[in-house]
């Protein structure tokens, strides 16, 4: 739930706009012209529920009066997915019945119409986020000033707004976004689709009796007698246009009334061009705005000179210039950056850093990975329908993706990505709220690949994180996971999971249940989950871990660890920190700080495999217990079925205080060291336990430095490849308890740290440490709340804690490591009401 919809507050950033994040929402925006919040049509309580109606915070705006709306989700007419929401081009156009603004073929209704009175009034942002596919059909070419918005008063100011695949039909004045403009439209655009009308038809306004400045337009303006134009239909005498361009096709059914950029030229024109080779329409020859440019001409700057010279204008309306475009290179469009835009979107270019690795900065973006497993921006064999979905993912995509071409494939089509990569954090709490619910988009994940398909390319992280990651199978399900399945030639690094949390229960056998991967046969690198994973199902069978369950041969997790709670209950199952079988595979240069424990006959329990079946494991260490509960079954902190493996264990190590199983006294690894003995080495040495620890992770020649040791007291973290040490190192000391990761505020629950690692961290032997709880809201900037938590280390919640994080720190001393005062656990969820 979101609290703040709760409250009535649809202005979240409180900055008097209302926020718009669905259909139904920006369709109410016509019930209120004048952005006030004031509208009473039961169509816009139901778009808005619950809405605050009262004088002094009406919608949540903190001055009580709204003063317009912004987009806060990207939006998109096809409701049925199904790729599109009409068929055909020009009059004959015809919508798709399955989508929910069809309308009797008449499509959505516009904001506002060019009547007194009925203008759309106030400020309208679009903050970079889409609005895909409009359909809008007029039921005859009788029906004037046709848009998005139908027309906006002389008040009006639309911004940062784009369209993309939008259709438009009407008969005077049509426009994608704007039928008619009396106010400012400024640092906007649409891309592709078309626009038809009788005559002054543009590709982004009708007719233009205000101001336009910093926009461009490739949608294609068609009509049946003219003036058709590529970017305006039409400019009044007074109107102004600047600093923008038009490369969309430009067509006329009857006569030759078509113009590049604006139907009639009239009003000032300053810095305005057409692509004469979009358009089809050459240069008029003289020296006058607009002027036509060749697309290599438009493309040749990568900065304000020449034709752009004058194109660092003033966006926002206020007083200085705002540097509103992006040049790219020298065979690029210019593209919008002001206000949230993207311009490698603009461009169709998903691939910004040219690596090709396709950039991932959305859940959406995450979801149609599933869609093209094997990285190549080609469609796998999959419906049609599927495929669309991910193109409204990576709306307004080129061929390639943006993916550079390289000589090996030059005639290759479309361009050679090789996967996928993050850009940015995402989260499964969408809404914030500390729970992964129905109101969330992604409530219940389906594992990406599965056995038949499993994911076969490279997934950089870029040690982003995936949060709240949640998934709940019923019996038989096998390959759960971020992942469900990853095959030989996957590659995935540097991604991180906190708090996740993949169950799978039932009356049957669920196999291959994983946080990051189920079924590896691949590489994970530079890699870490927390959270939960458990399997409670009545079979036999079944293999649970923290990253991954199941490592076949070939495959490798290297310079990784899991501060899972790992669980699995069933005859013959097994529970591993890493992973739950390693079956011919290798682990190297990794840890596990989460408890693991198998329940069942031939139940299996290790830190880092529950069955340690054959592969080999290097520079590995466990620091928390495993257990096994049953007949026959067996547990070690490293991983049971040691004495009969053909698995190579090499510098492998468990705490024998913190996982509460002692040496076995023998020479050969693995060994049992005290917590004492593995915090105290501060680089590898010549000799001693960590020697061989550094080692190759990366595959290629050279040993690759992958640990960094602290200063004492502390275990050693993984470093490799721009992995976290400050993460890790407050991981390291605990964790939140696994059966209270969301505590009810109000009631006598008490959030608890593991009993374990956290209460014998650094410098806190036998738990005697003055444990600090804090409180955050954003989970980055933290303020204590009790002076001493004692050596309890349990903390009950009080009132004031609802919807804050909470953690709790332990000062280390003089043995701290430089600019570091303290240790912390990793935060709990947001804590919740009680009854929450």
């Amino acid at each position: 739930m979101d609290p703040r919809v709760q409250r009535g507050d649809y202005d979240h950033d409180n900055d008097g706009l209302i926020e718009i994040r669905n259909l139904a929402q920006l369709d109410a925006v016509r019930h209120d012209l004048n952005g006030n919040g004031d509208a009473t049509a039961a169509a816009y309580a139901a778009a808005f529920p619950r809405r605050n109606t009262t004088s002094a915070n009406r919608m949540g705006c903190p001055s009580g009066t709204c003063s317009g709306y912004e987009l806060a989700a990207h939006l998109d007419f096809d409701t049925d997915g199904d790729g599109s929401t009409y068929t055909g081009t020009g009059s004959s156009a015809s919508g798709d019945s399955g989508d929910a603004y069809y309308n009797s073929n008449a499509g959505f209704a516009r904001i506002g119409s060019d009547t007194s009175g009925s203008q759309y009034e106030a400020t309208f942002k679009g903050n970079g986020y889409a609005i895909s596919n409009l359909f809008i059909r007029a039921a005859s070419l009788g029906e004037n000033d046709r848009g998005l918005f139908g027309a906006i008063s002389s008040s009006a100011r639309i911004e940062s707004v784009f369209l993309i695949d939008p259709y438009v039909r009407g008969n005077l004045y049509v426009g994608a976004l704007v039928g008619v403009n009396r106010g400012t439209v400024t640092s906007s655009y649409t891309s592709g689709g078309n626009v038809y009308g009788f005559s002054y038809v543009g590709g982004l306004v009708g007719y233009n009796y205000g101001t336009a400045r910093a926009a461009h337009s490739t949608t294609a303006a068609g009509g049946a007698g003219g003036p058709i134009a590529g970017l305006i239909g039409r400019q009044d005498t007074g109107a102004t246009v600047s600093a923008s361009y038009a490369a969309g096709s430009v067509t006329v059914d009857f006569g030759s009334s078509r113009l590049g950029f604006v139907g009639q030229v009239r009003g000032a024109i300053e810095n305005c061009y057409w692509d004469t080779n979009a358009t089809g329409i050459g240069d008029d020859g003289d020296s006058n705005m607009p002027e036509g440019k060749t697309r290599a001409e438009l493309q040749a700057q990568t900065g304000y000179t020449d034709i752009y010279e004058n194109w660092n204008v003033d966006a926002d309306g206020t007083s200085g210039n705002d540097d509103p475009w992006d040049f790219g290179t020298s065979s690029q469009y210019p593209a919008l950056k002001y206000g949230g835009m993207d311009p490698y979107t603009q461009r169709g270019d998903y691939d910004s850093d040219d690596d090709g690795l396709i950039e991932i900065t959305t859940l959406d973006r995450l979801n149609a990975v599933r869609w093209d497993l094997d990285g190549d921006a080609v469609k796998d064999t999959t419906s049609d329908a599927d495929w669309e979905k991910h193109g409204a993912a990576f709306f307004n995509a080129d061929a390639s993706m943006g993916c550079p071409d390289t000589a090996a494939d030059a005639d290759s089509d479309p361009g050679p990505c090789a996967g996928y990569e993050l850009a940015a954090d995402l989260d499964f709490d969408a809404d914030g709220d500390g729970d992964v619910d129905s109101n969330d988009p992604y409530p219940n994940w389906t594992p990406i690949g599965d056995s038949t398909n499993g994911y076969a390319a490279a997934f950089d992280g870029n040690n982003y994180d995936i949060s709240n990651l949640t998934i709940a199978r019923t019996a038989n399900a096998d390959d759960v996971g971020l992942f469900g399945r990853a095959a030989s030639t996957a590659v995935i690094s540097g991604v991180g999971l906190p708090d996740a949390s993949v169950t799978s229960s039932g009356n049957g056998t669920s196999l291959y249940i994983g946080a990051l991967v189920g079924y590896l046969g691949g590489t994970v690198r530079s890699s870490y989950a927390t959270g939960t994973v458990s399997q409670t199902e009545t079979g036999t069978g079944g293999y649970v871990g923290g990253l991954t369950a199941y490592m076949a041969s070939g495959s490798t997790v290297a310079a990784s660890w899991s501060g899972v709670h790992v669980s699995s209950s069933g005859p013959s199952t097994a529970a591993g920190g890493i992973t739950g079988r390693l079956n011919g595979g290798t682990i190297r240069a990794a840890y596990s700080a989460g408890v693991i424990s198998a329940t069942g006959d031939g139940a299996y329990a290790g830190g880092a495999a529950g069955v340690l079946h054959m592969g080999s494991l290097a520079a590995f260490y466990a620091i928390a217990p495993s257990t096994s509960t049953g007949t026959g079954g067996e547990a070690h902190p490293i991983g049971s079925g040691i004495s009969g493996s053909n698995a190579t264990i090499s510098a492998a190590y468990w705490d024998v205080g913190t996982a509460d199983v002692a040496d076995d006294s023998d020479t050969v690894s693995p060994e049992g060291k005290t917590t004492s003995e593995l915090q105290s080495p501060t680089a590898y040495g010549a000799t001693g336990i960590y020697s061989r620890w550094d080692m190759n992770v990366d595959g290629v020649s050279g040993n690759d430095d992958p640990w960094d040791f602290g200063q004492g007291m502390q275990y050693p973290m993984l470093k490799f490849d721009g992995m976290s040490v400050v993460a890790q190192g407050s991981l390291a000391m605990g964790m939140p308890s696994s059966n209270n990761n969301h505590p009810v505020v109000g009631s006598d629950s008490q959030v608890c740290l593991v009993n374990g690692p956290s209460i014998r961290a650094a410098g806190t032997r036998n738990g005697k440490a003055p444990w600090v709880w804090q409180r955050s809201t954003d989970g980055k900037t933290w303020a204590d709340i009790t002076e001493d938590g004692g050596p309890t280390w349990r903390y009950t919640p009080v009132a004031g804690d609802v919807g804050n994080y909470l953690r709790a720190c332990v000062p280390l001393g003089d043995n701290a490591p430089e600019g570091v005062d303290k240790a912390c656990v990793r935060m709990f969820a947001k804590a919740k009401a009680a009854g929450g």
